[in-house]
């Protein structure tokens, strides 16, 4: 017990991050770092691919800090709105902006701000938003992405069973294909298509081809509509009470990085077949005021029950968005699902409010089953939900908050502070309560919790810059549920710790420690019944990346993780990554070897991996073994480029891998992917 009290004051001692004035901050860093601290989230399917596909836009595109508007600058995932707000007045009184670091005279533009600014945004002429629509359309971009990706072992739902039937109807590759065509924030649209692994395509229940068809059109009419939505698109409101679809900030590296910048009404370009709308939507601004309509209807997953062969209601909505075994296929768009609402927003000088209302309704009643963990959650055919936001920014400051309440009375609220002391000392604080029959379909905000309800909970993120080298940061969450939870057998208290000091040793080398503590109260079975006991997991990370040559970059990781429940596990995991791109070549190859030792499941080590544009891969290490990727980059001419990534992992632990319908016989485990993108 000691020794383990050693660990943690030893390691609180040596940290506690974030970015300093006096650091460089690398864009494909940022875009990692945004990645790689939301590991849960990416996992269970968040739409991230969205901040990539922004951010690497103004790489190549960057933002006319002269010439742009609020939706374009909130793309930045930067700035808040009352920022933006600022900003544009800032222009509007005094100018066109000379110099970046002229913006810092303005409230809540600090030194570290500006640097991550620096690589989206460029100081051009004041009237470039005045071209003619045809020279604004020839900067267009169009691009058309074709991936396909899978295994090259066969798992046991592609083999023919003993009866003579085969699990899956389709093959085990996933094709998807896009096309996009953006012009800055005036006009957007695209087509996306995508087939699962096991899906059918052009055969079965496909015969038109893909499994999924999405598709949007959005433009910005004049300075009164600033948008109009027809198709699939997202909104994001508030801080996500009540509605926000897509990517949402949460527990991470970035401790003062809690609050949510709404974006309002964009086109879908995902492959996500759940978090979005269908239908029309506008946005209308008067002044400092704006106000936004939707209304969307598309069908849903649902897990129908019947009575007599008629379907009398559903039990759970199924949001994987894979149809390949018959069940799966029965499930598919069995529910029709309607939403409809709006929400408004006016800003001050210094402030921004909100409101906030949705509107479901589902054709068939929604009943879920009786286990207790159900109780007060919703049930029937429709739900309402209804909000007030806030959004206050003075120099060095931000204050914000969002209270909501839902139609079975339920309440939530969010109340959160960031305060920047100076360029070297800033705090973040946030208080969240959501009551157990508070009901939001759409809610995404800062939570523990999949769903926002039956949690309460006090954060509270520090980040110091002692030196001008070392960045410390650290975080404590500690959260409670008030009834049962799907993991629970009661209500439970939890509390998480985050540590990490980050040194810039040299131009050429940088250095991070990260401690991570969880401990909550988990179901466990206990002499045939159900008790909450406690559970902690404990992570601890080295990692060094070393710029070796202008050409080779070099990444070396070791990990612990240590977990105490009913049984105590140990995992570890050492990788070396190799960044490769010779200035006489149009590559990149990114390589790595990863040797990976844990006691189990519980006791696994998530790593974030180069991948193919706008895909993830944070493989979870578990067991013993070995993988390895290599990845390249090959851009044939400026308008194509081509990506090739093969990865095995090699298990020396087993003979099998995965199980049900995906065991795979062996101890390997290789995936392979290709993509082409053409931009004209």
């Amino acid at each position: 017990m000691n020794c383990h009290i050693k660990h943690i004051l030893l390691v609180f001692c040596l940290l506690t991050v974030f970015t300093a004035s006096g650091q460089k901050a690398n864009p494909d860093k940022l875009i990692e770092s945004i990645l790689e601290s939301h590991l849960d989230k990416i996992e269970a399917g968040t739409d991230v691919a969205l901040i990539v596909e922004d951010l690497e836009y103004f790489l190549d595109n960057p933002i006319n800090i002269n010439s742009t508007s609020p939706g374009e600058l909130a793309r930045l995932y930067l700035l808040n709105e009352v920022q933006i707000r600022l900003l544009m007045a800032y222009i509007s009184a005094y100018g066109p902006v000379l110099s970046l670091f002229e913006l810092k005279s303005i409230d809540g533009f600090s030194s570290e701000l500006l640097q991550k600014m620096q690589y989206f945004i460029e100081i051009g002429p004041a009237n470039a938003e005045h071209l003619p629509f045809k020279e604004q359309f020839k900067q267009a971009n169009h691009q058309l992405l074709l991936r396909s990706v899978g295994n090259l072992q066969k798992a046991r739902g592609y083999q023919t069973k003993d009866d003579g039937t085969i699990p899956y109807e389709g093959n085990r590759f996933r094709y998807y294909s896009r096309y996009n065509f953006l012009l800055s924030d005036k006009v957007s649209f695209g087509i996306t298509a995508e087939k699962d692994p096991g899906e059918s395509f052009f055969s079965g229940s496909n015969k038109s081809g893909f499994d999924y068809y999405s598709g949007h059109l959005s433009f910005k009419l004049n300075k009164t509509f600033e948008n109009i939505s027809l198709g699939d698109y997202l909104i994001r409101a508030g801080q996500g009470l009540v509605l926000w679809q897509g990517y949402t900030t949460g527990k991470s590296e970035n401790v003062l990085g809690i609050l949510k910048t709404g974006q309002g009404v964009r086109g879908y370009t995902s492959v996500d077949e759940n978090f979005y709308f269908r239908g029309a939507a506008t946005s209308i601004k008067f002044g400092a005021s704006a106000v936004s309509f939707f209304y969307s209807k598309k069908n849903a997953d649902g897990n129908l029950v019947f009575s007599d062969s008629l379907a009398t209601h559903f039990s759970s909505l199924q949001t994987s968005g894979y149809h390949r075994t018959s069940s799966e296929i029965a499930d598919e768009k069995t529910i029709n699902f309607t939403n409809a609402g709006g929400f408004f927003t006016h800003h001050f000088k210094h402030l921004k409010i909100g409101a906030t209302f949705v509107y479901q309704h589902f054709n068939k009643p929604f009943i879920r089953s009786t286990q207790l963990y159900n109780q007060f959650r919703f049930t029937g055919t429709e739900n309402y939900t209804a909000g007030v936001d806030y959004l206050l920014n003075r120099n060095k400051f931000v204050l914000f908050g969002e209270a909501a309440l839902s139609k079975s009375k339920g309440k939530a609220i969010t109340q959160g502070l960031i305060l920047h002391l100076n360029d070297q000392l800033g705090f973040s604080t946030l208080f969240r309560h959501f009551d157990k029959d508070y009901h939001a379909f759409w809610a995404n905000t800062m939570a523990e919790g999949s769903t926002i309800s039956n949690e309460s909970g006090l954060y509270f993120g520090m980040r110091f810059l002692p030196a001008r080298s070392i960045i410390l940061s650290a975080y404590s969450d500690i959260y409670q549920s008030q009834w049962f939870n799907y993991s629970t057998a009661g209500p439970a208290h939890a509390w998480d710790i985050f540590t990490q000091a980050e040194f810039q040793l040299s131009e050429k080398l940088n250095v991070y420690l990260r401690f991570k503590n969880e401990e909550k109260e988990q179901k466990f079975k206990a002499n045939s019944r159900y008790i909450n006991l406690p559970e902690r997991v404990q992570k601890t990370r080295l990692h060094v990346q070393f710029q070796a040559s202008e050409t080779v970059l070099l990444k070396t990781r070791a990990e612990h993780a240590g977990y105490n429940g009913q049984v105590n596990e140990n995992g570890f995991l050492i990788f070396q990554d190799i960044q490769f791109a010779p200035k006489q070549l149009p590559v990149k190859l990114t390589a790595r070897l990863a040797w990976f030792n844990t006691d189990g499941y519980n006791s696994r080590i998530y790593a974030y991996e180069n991948d193919v544009l706008y895909a993830f891969s944070i493989p979870a290490y578990y067991g013993e073994g070995l993988r390895t990727y290599l990845n390249l980059k090959i851009e044939a001419t400026k308008k194509m480029e081509c990506w090739l990534k093969l990865a095995d992992t090699f298990w020396t632990d087993r003979e099998t891998i995965s199980s049900g319908y995906n065991e795979i016989g062996g101890k390997h485990k290789t995936e392979l992917k290709f993509q082409l993108r053409l931009k004209f």
